[in-house]
């Protein structure tokens, strides 16, 4: 993407857009970028076919669960320009033999990226990861949907879910409900307050819900849990 911004819709996923975003749609893929007046954007595209990267089918250049957005820095958004429009000459001009040649160095070079970025994101994953769950500390108590959570951390909700599937092992609404449930059962030891004040300061403004959630994830029931405790002490 050269400029603007926009929402791209891949496989149904919403994705925040901007200057320097690459965006790889494998086929069959359903996507869709949707511009206007209000929205102004330049971008510049390339459909290819015959593609066949070893361990992938064919015409896919990246796996299928692999996020589809790159963000580049302004030097790696510049030098991919600078060939596009070169290419553009030469497609233009009739030179396909140039074109080609162009066209195999604009591939390497996109994957020479998404490699640099998949080394990197390793690291950016842990760092992520506890963005995540700072972000939950601080909002466990409220009603938040996963796209929220992601608008606020700046993100795909797919980018969101993945790393938190990857570092935690539960999704961010399943680490949600951890988070709240091991708030009340801290509450239910160390505090005298009555069972559907927790529940409504861990964010449940139903306490037979509560009641519900709770029994699940402990195996009892908020009053036997505290009884348990207590009896156990």
């Amino acid at each position: 993407m050269r400029g603007g911004e926009s929402r791209y819709y891949v496989g149904g996923t919403p994705y925040d857009a901007r200057r320097g975003d690459l965006f790889i749609f494998n086929s069959r893929v359903v996507h869709d970028e949707p511009s206007g007046p209000d929205r102004p954007v330049a971008t510049v595209s390339l459909a290819l076919g015959g593609l066949q990267v070893p361990g992938l089918r064919e015409n896919t250049l990246i796996p299928a669960d692999a996020s589809p957005v790159c963000r580049l820095s302004e030097a790696q958004t510049i030098r991919l320009e600078r060939l596009y429009d070169v290419l553009y000459d030469e497609l233009t001009a009739g030179n396909d033999d140039g074109a080609h040649h162009l066209l195999m160095a604009i591939l390497t070079l996109v994957q020479q990226f998404r490699g640099a970025l998949a080394e990197g994101s390793a690291q950016d994953a842990n760092v992520f990861a506890q963005r995540i769950k700072d972000y939950i500390d601080r909002h466990f108590a409220e009603e938040f949907s996963l796209q929220q959570m992601a608008d606020a951390l700046h993100v795909s909700p797919y980018y969101l879910a993945h790393v938190c599937k990857e570092t935690t092992g539960y999704s961010p609404l399943q680490y949600v409900l951890r988070r709240r449930i091991g708030e009340a059962q801290t509450l239910l030891i160390t505090t005298d307050l009555p069972v559907t004040r927790i529940a409504a300061q861990v964010g449940y403004d139903n306490p037979s819900h509560f009641n519900a959630q709770f029994s699940k994830a402990v195996g009892m029931s908020p009053r036997t849990f505290r009884r348990e405790y207590v009896y156990h002490k």
